[in-house]
């Protein structure tokens, strides 16, 4: 008896705190409870853990890829206004490919807009539709029929684009026939983000007209659409094959161990900087692809380094030179809209060459300097990305761990490997699918634990004793959730304030800086915006010391050399240097505490030599033994008498952050033969280091 009291007991246990769990919003106890009694619940419950383990190997959206070039939409109509049968409110738009294509799949990528009670993703997309083909501009005579859902609504696909197989036909116009409109808030229009048309890796409808530049800029459209609704950049009938839309670039699930390649930064915007591919032979080329880079230590700059000017251009094997070159992209007048993560493709019209150089004349500014970065350049000759691990050339380029021209054909981009494009969209359509079952799925499991729940409930009731512990198990789970989410929170803020804060001294960076140029205001006016300038300048430079202090990987002296070697190169721009940092103290563990106080005295320290030594050479040491960690810093300017005292506090907080590190600051120098500053430091214990 005690034995089938204390199941009894159990099971009403579970159930009541399933049933607090569900009001939680968890659901942990129901499912207990619903497992118990219902082999349905559990075969449900396998299949949707089987679907979402399927969901783990396909590709996904990364957040945030659409740019001021949203796509096409169709001047909207009153979806209430009295229509007559034989005439229906229809929307069509025909691309012309310029001649007969294999093609192999047709995209349809949805638009993302909020507006009114609408959420924004899959605006405008059409409720019913056809897709047809034709070697006619008109479609009169014979056409072919991909896809046909004008008999019954089709589900609006949301952020997925939906991928129409066209089994490799031959054809030159694709056709776009929206039969039912997307219809919200009393008006009725069709939109889209992308018209996609895949011929293997290639999208042929990319760079049909050039992407990025102004209204004013664009060659009158090939494409035929019923109407458009242009208010450019945001709408306008050539972001149908502009490449940039909500789902960016093609990436798959392989995180990126690099960031691409980016130049040396350059004191003028209107500098010039080159990089060049040698794809080995000359090859046919049909299209050039650029995808833009994001830097992990500029994570909101999306589009890190994309040039605002450019050409692109093509030689043959006999020109290396470019004496002659082909240019596939001319330098336009205008500066182009920053693509995010999104492809820029150019078209080439099977021009064979062996070299493809892409030229910056107008490059993007990081603070208060200017480079040109790129995460991948594929080359495509039919189908096939010829410029996969090419060898590539720079005028210049910063080479590390994160950045090298190396890594501009390794197949990554900044975020994730590249994928082909059937693969890509092919995966998150399947990924729409599965997403799709899991819900109803899920609703269905819910039917079914109600049910069960009732069944057992019957005999459940009345368990007063219970219910007391079921709601201290149901106060420990709450306060465990809210723990949870004040963690997460916290998280959330901590970035949320990190991109607001850079974009927004960014902001005041540029602004003070435009308006310390303009003519109009006054001197004193001028001088005011010069130094908000600066002070922002400054304040955007601790930040981001800040943020590099706190990232966990930056622990060892090899980080700190890194670091260190960086800033050399920016504040030590126009005095030749060296930088020197080897041996076994490159893998030593440093303290947080001693990688801010020595970054300090180095900045101060390199603040000298390039204010006040008129050095025309420095160089810098990192090195250390089994004891001491050791900076040696040398110029060979101007020197002074370390027995006359020196005005300004820089010395002085160079000896008090020795002091504080416990360690002591060498000075060697004399009047006309240069200086040396060395700083030694002991180690920490590894356990005093944790506790930093």
């Amino acid at each position: 008896m005690r034995r089938v009291t204390v199941r009894f007991l159990t099971l009403c246990l579970l159930l009541l705190a399933g049933a607090c769990s569900q009001e939680n919003g968890e659901g942990g106890g129901i499912r207990m409870v619903t497992d118990y009694f219902s082999s349905e619940v559990r075969d449900l419950d396998g299949r949707i853990s089987g679907m979402r383990r399927e969901l783990t190997g396909l590709p996904d959206l990364f957040p945030n890829q659409q740019t001021t070039r949203i796509g096409y939409v169709s001047r909207p109509t009153d979806a209430n206004a009295p229509r007559s049968p034989d005439k229906p409110d229809t929307r069509t738009i025909r691309l012309d490919l310029g001649s007969r294509q294999t093609i192999d799949h047709v995209v349809l990528v949805p638009a993302e807009f909020s507006t009114g009670s609408d959420s924004g993703s899959g605006y405008g997309f059409p409720v019913r539709w056809r897709v047809e083909v034709s070697d006619d501009a008109g479609f009169e005579e014979e056409h072919r029929v991909l896809a046909d859902h004008t008999d019954e609504d089709f589900p609006n696909p949301r952020r997925f684009p939906v991928v129409i197989p066209a089994e490799g036909i031959q054809t030159r116009y694709v056709r776009l026939t929206a039969t039912a409109l997307w219809t919200a808030d009393g008006r009725s229009l069709l939109a889209l983000g992308e018209l996609m048309v895949l011929q293997g890796g290639r999208n042929l409808a990319a760079g049909l007209f050039p992407a990025g530049l102004p209204q004013e800029a664009i060659r009158p459209t090939a494409s035929g659409v019923t109407d458009s609704d242009e208010a450019a950049p945001t709408w306008q009938r050539s972001n149908l094959v502009d490449g940039q839309s909500t789902i960016g670039a093609p990436h798959g699930n392989e995180e990126s161990p690099t960031s691409g390649w980016q130049s040396l930064p350059e004191k003028s915007q209107n500098a010039t900087s080159w990089v060049m591919l040698d794809l080995g032979k000359d090859v046919p080329l049909h299209e050039i692809r650029l995808l833009p880079a994001l830097s992990s230590e500029f994570p909101a700059r999306r589009g890190f380094g994309f040039p605002l000017r450019f050409k692109v251009e093509i030689a043959a094997e006999a020109d290396a030179a470019f004496a002659p070159g082909v240019t596939v992209l001319p330098l336009t007048p205008y500066d182009f809209l920053n693509p995010r993560e999104n492809p820029v493709s150019f078209r080439v019209q099977g021009t064979p060459a062996r070299y493809v150089k892409v030229t910056a004349t107008r490059l993007s500014e990081r603070f208060d300097d200017y480079l040109f970065a790129l995460s991948e350049i594929q080359v495509f000759s039919g189908g096939e990305n010829v410029a996969d691990g090419v060898s590539v050339s720079a005028q210049n380029s910063l080479e590390n761990t994160e950045w090298s021209t190396a890594f501009l054909t390794d197949g990554f981009t900044s975020q994730r490997n590249v994928l082909p494009w059937p693969d890509y969209v092919n995966g998150l359509q399947k990924r729409r699918t599965i997403e799709a079952g899991i819900r109803e799925l899920t609703t269905t499991r819910r039917g079914v634990t109600d049910r069960v729940l009732r069944s057992a409930v019957q005999w459940s009731t009345g368990v007063i004793g219970a219910a007391i512990l079921v709601t201290i198990v149901y106060i420990w789970r709450s306060r465990r959730a809210r723990r949870r989410e004040l963690a997460a929170l916290r998280r959330r803020l901590a970035q949320d304030i990190h991109d607001e804060i850079g974009s927004g001294l960014g902001t005041i960076s540029l602004l003070s800086q435009m308006g310390g140029g303009t003519a109009a205001h006054n001197e004193e006016a001028r001088e005011e915006f010069s130094e908000i300038h600066r002070l922002s300048r400054t304040v955007t430079e601790s930040l981001r010391d800040i943020v590099w202090f706190i990232r966990p990987e930056t622990r060892t002296v090899g980080d700190l050399a890194q670091r260190l070697r960086e800033t050399a190169a920016s504040m030590l721009a126009g005095v030749p240097h060296e930088f020197i940092a080897e041996g076994p103290a490159l893998d030593r563990d440093l303290p947080l505490g001693h990688k801010r106080q020595v970054l300090l005295f180095f900045k101060e320290a390199l603040h000298n030599v390039q204010r006040h030594s008129a050095a025309t050479h420095a160089e810098v040491t990192i090195a250390g033994d089994a004891k001491h960690f050791r900076l040696t810093i040398h110029d060979n300017g101007r020197g002074f008498d370390p027995a006359t005292p020196v005005s300004g506090a820089g010395m002085t907080g160079m000896k008090q952050r020795a002091k504080t590190l416990g360690g002591r600051l060498a000075i060697l120098t004399s009047p006309g033969n240069g200086t040396t500053l060395t700083l030694e430091v002991p180690w920490r214990s590894s356990r005093k280091s944790a506790a930093e």
